[in-house]
C-alpha cells in the first residue's frame, strides 16, 4: 500500500518538500501493517529504508528479543515517531531488532535511497534531523544511566511517573510483564517486588490484573527522585496499567 500525498504532509520530514517530490517519496514509500512480535528489521540488518509509526505501538531490543541477555529500550506509541532515521544518516548498521508490539501497527516504510534528494531540496531538513538525533541520544543515555544505577524501586517509579501523557493523572502501562521488566533492566520477580512494595505502602493500590491507583503521587515522586516516600499527605489520583494489558 503507498501514502498519499496528503498523509506524508502530516510528517515534519516531508511537510516543506514542493509537490514533485512528495510524489516521488509517495510513490517509492509503502504502508506495512505490524502483528504483535513481527520483526520490522533486525539489529545488524543494512540500513536500506528508515520508517515513521502511523499507528500502533513498537519496542526496540537491544539484539534478539528472545535472547536472555537482550533488553527492551525504546518503546513508542506516538504517532508520527521516526525509527531508526539516525542509521539511514550515518549508513550504519540497525542498532536494534525493532517488533511490533500490538496487532495492527503500521508504519510507513521510505527507502533509504530518498534521503540525499530530500536533503537537498530543503535546507533546513538536515538541521532538524541532527536536532532530532541529540534529542534520542540525550533519552537513551538518561535511560541508560537510571539502567546502570538506580535501584529497581527507583526505576519503577520513574517509569510510572513518566509514563504520564498529560495532565488527566492517567498514566497507562500496556506492556507485558517481562516487556516492563526488560524495559526496565531488571528482572521480571524485582520489578514484581517493587509494584508489591508500593501497594503494600499504600502508594499504589492494585484495583484489576495490571491495573494500578495511584494513591499517593507526592510520594512516588520522592522515591522517582531517590529519597524517601514522604507521609501520608495530598494524594493524587490517576489509573497506572491495562486491563487489556496481559500478563506475560
Amino acid at each position: 500500500m503507498r501514502p498519499s500525498v496528503d498523509q506524508l504532509g502530516e510528517i515534519a520530514w516531508f511537510r516543506r518538500l514542493d509537490r514533485a517530490h512528495l510524489d516521488a517519496v509517495a510513490r517509492a514509500a509503502t504502508i506495512e501493517t505490524l502483528a504483535r512480535d513481527s520483526v520490522l528489521y533486525r539489529s545488524g540488518g543494512a540500513p536500506d529504508a528508515f520508517f515513521v509509526l502511523l499507528g500502533g505501538r513498537v519496542g526496540a531490543w537491544r539484539g534478539e528479543p528472545t535472547d536472555p541477555e537482550s533488553m527492551l529500550y525504546f518503546v513508542t506509541d506516538r504517532r508520527l515517531e521516526s525509527l531508526c532515521l539516525e542509521n539511514v544518516v550515518a549508513d550504519i548498521p540497525y542498532f536494534a531488532t525493532m517488533r511490533g508490539l500490538v496487532d495492527g501497527t503500521t508504519v510507513l516504510r521510505i527507502p533509504a535511497t530518498l534521503l540525499p534528494g530530500m536533503l537537498e531540496a530543503d535546507r533546513g531538513l538536515g538541521i532538524a534531523i541532527a536536532r532530532h538525533i541529540a534529542e534520542r541520544l540525550q533519552a537513551f543515555t538518561e535511560q541508560m544511566t537510571d539502567l546502570g544505577s538506580l535501584p529497581v524501586m527507583r526505576r519503577v517509579a520513574k517509569y510510572l511517573l513518566g509514563a504520564q501523557k498529560d495532565d488527566s493523572g492517567l498514566v497507562v502501562v500496556t506492556l507485558r510483564q517481562a516487556e516492563l521488566a526488560s524495559r526496565l533492566g531488571a528482572a521480571r520477580q524485582s520489578v514484581n517486588q517493587a509494584l508489591a512494595t508500593l501497594t503494600q505502602r499504600g502508594i499504589v493500590e492494585a484495583i484489576g490484573r495490571g491495573v494500578y491507583e495511584v494513591r499517593d503521587r507526592p510520594a512516588l515522586g520522592a522515591l522517582a527522585r531517590g529519597g524517601p516516600a514522604p507521609g501520608p499527605g495530598s494524594r493524587g489520583r490517576g489509573v497506572v496499567g491495562s486491563a487489556r494489558a496481559p500478563d506475560a
